[in-house]
């Protein structure tokens, strides 16, 4: 599927070494913010913390990043997860996690969205071809610690809200298979953050908005190209 750039239904994006999922009601302007923002906080986050045990100073300054663009941190969680299995599958994991961090952290109808676009998103991409390859092309390409699972709404004010998962994550080549989103590791403990955030236009203006766009631009990073789900 191709770029959609509307506002029709919920779809996904690849950012980076992360998933994206945008709600269904977003205009353009807010599903190109909340991408963007998001892909340059990425990127920010992943040159400075890009090692195995990482992951708490990768979220720490991808949060930190996006706050300095205008998104305010709410509540916010990170946890050490221990699980005694040589083989885990993300997509469950990111999906209890996320479920989880909707509920407790935004509560309500907007908390139950957030989790149900966290759990489409994950199917959607073992089912979108386009998608799986780029997911895994930027993994291959830029090997980092962390991935992260993002959800965002827009209420019908206007509101713009994002539920951002990171979880620690070291796929080899030979591991990592987007089809279901899996990783293996040896390792017994992995880290788990979420915060929720709401985007303050007062701080992210078209000034702003301008400044990183030409910042990507300039490093010739391509937009996230979103897909239908």
């Amino acid at each position: 599927m191709n770029d959609i750039n509307a506002s029709s239904g919920d779809s996904i994006a690849v950012v980076e070494q992360s998933l994206l999922a945008l709600s269904a009601g977003m205009s353009a302007q807010s599903r190109r913010d909340a991408k963007t923002t998001f892909q340059f906080a990425s990127r920010v986050a992943s040159k400075l913390h890009d090692r195995d045990g990482e992951s708490e100073a990768w979220f720490n300054k991808f949060l930190e990043v996006m706050r300095t663009l205008g998104w305010v941190a709410g509540r916010r969680s990170y946890e050490r997860d221990y699980d005694q299995s040589a083989s885990l599958t993300l997509g469950p994991i990111a999906f209890k996690v996320a479920s989880a961090a909707g509920k407790a952290l935004l509560g309500g109808p907007v908390g139950e969205a957030m989790a149900k676009l966290a759990g489409d998103a994950i199917n959607a991409l073992g089912n979108i071809e386009e998608a799986q390859k780029v997911y895994k092309q930027n993994v291959k390409g830029n090997p980092v610690s962390t991935t992260g699972l993002g959800t965002c709404i827009e209420t019908p004010e206007g509101e713009l809200f994002m539920l951002v998962n990171a979880f620690s994550a070291s796929p080899s080549e030979n591991d990592l298979n987007t089809t279901v989103f899996e990783w293996k590791s040896s390792s017994k403990d992995r880290y788990c953050g979420s915060a929720v955030l709401a985007l303050n236009e007062v701080v992210y203006t078209d000034q702003v908005r301008a400044t990183i766009e030409q910042k990507l631009a300039d490093k010739a990073v391509k937009a996230a190209d979103e897909y239908e789900i």
